[in-house]
């Protein structure tokens, strides 16, 4: 089916196209209408191809489950410069074809930038710029000398295996609670479609938006301090969807952001293990007797050993544990490379042994 036609010096475009297809009729649009040669880069025009056929994806499979949403045109504000048509310069400025030099904060030198994205947020201007790097390649021999198991909570958003406590939950959205209530009330209370509103909305989109960069220094800062600090890193599975259905506590669970907090883990740490949660807090880390508590008695006492934890701690040790039993670590293990001649000669003893009991 050809998707591209001509009629009366008009183009005209089937809206069940490819990406290859709408890429073809972009040379067909720039003939018939100059400006979009004039204004916009190759690449930005081939991109938004991109993105509309990735979203005719997203509607078919949505209309296929039954789950489809429609967005509105203020969530597209953001265009991208992939391979060419942008240049970072050394004197701090972000150059962009089409557009011109434009005065940029970096926090970081960037190198081998492969794709920039602008985008507008709140009505603040940023450049998302993907770069290209190597991936640290593994060594030979795995060291995992400083292990470490980490309890997150509410009242304490972590307390590891060393009696590292990080005392204060910021509980950011509970903080923010009076002034988010009172903006969203103003922007009820005004008119839809009037220019208030949309100041009000701001207003309320800044609230969220300094919530969200105060939570992320927050688990940025800490998830930096484990990485550096620990070599092999455990944590409990956690379902935090199903811990939510306590309508008490999913407030502030989902204010701790536990999942945030081991995803920088992840790509922070060397290696991060999640343990299954079960009874970390009931058995003792010593003898392992179980010492059924409730959530508000904060101390563990075993009544079998006479062991006197914080209940916290007590978690984090048994994390450990068993982190390095399911690895089978319970020493620092060292791994390393065999050599074609080992290989050769394990084989050649695994031929012998099987001739020997065969015969």
């Amino acid at each position: 089916m050809v998707c591209v036609y001509r009629s009366n010096n008009n183009v005209y475009i089937d809206k069940n196209m490819s990406e290859y297809d709408m890429n073809y009729a972009l040379t067909e649009l720039k003939e018939q209408h100059p400006w979009l040669r004039k204004y916009y880069h190759s690449k930005m025009l081939q991109m938004v191809a991109k993105q509309v056929a990735a979203a005719a994806r997203k509607v078919v499979v949505a209309a296929a489950t039954g789950k489809l949403k429609y967005r509105k045109g203020d969530d597209y504000n953001a265009f991208t410069y992939n391979q060419s048509g942008f240049k970072i310069e050394e004197d701090g400025k972000l150059y962009l074809s089409k557009i011109g030099r434009i005065r940029i904060v970096l926090h970081r030198q960037p190198v081998n930038v492969k794709q920039v994205t602008v985008c507008r947020k709140n009505g603040k201007w940023y450049a998302d710029v993907a770069c290209e790097t190597l991936r640290r390649s593994f060594s030979t021999i795995i060291r995992y000398r400083k292990p470490v198991g980490i309890d997150v909570g509410i009242t304490k958003f972590c307390h590891d295996s060393d009696n590292h406590v990080v005392e204060d939950n910021p509980q950011f959205l509970t903080k923010m609670l009076k002034p988010l209530r009172k903006a969203h009330r103003r922007v009820s209370r005004r008119q839809i479609g009037s220019n208030n509103r949309k100041k009000a909305k701001r207003m309320l989109a800044r609230l969220y938006e300094r919530i969200h960069n105060k939570r992320r220094d927050f688990l940025h800062k800490l998830s930096a301090y484990y990485a550096s600090h620990y070599d092999l890193i455990f944590l409990e599975r956690l379902k935090v969807l199903n811990l939510t259905k306590n309508h008490r506590l999913a407030r502030k669970i989902l204010d701790a952001s536990w999942s945030t907090f081991k995803n920088m883990l992840q790509y922070k740490a060397n290696r991060v293990v999640e343990v299954e949660p079960a009874y970390t807090s009931v058995d003792c880390s010593r003898c392992c007797y179980p010492v059924p508590k409730s959530l508000a008695v904060r101390t563990h006492v075993c009544t079998e050993c006479g062991a006197v934890l914080d209940r916290d701690y007590n978690a984090s040790l048994n994390i450990l544990k068993r982190g390095l039993e399911s690895l089978m670590m319970l020493l620092p293990v060292e791994r390393r490379e065999v050599t074609p001649v080992e290989i050769a000669m394990q084989s050649r003893k695994q031929e012998e042994a099987h001739v020997l009991r065969r015969g």
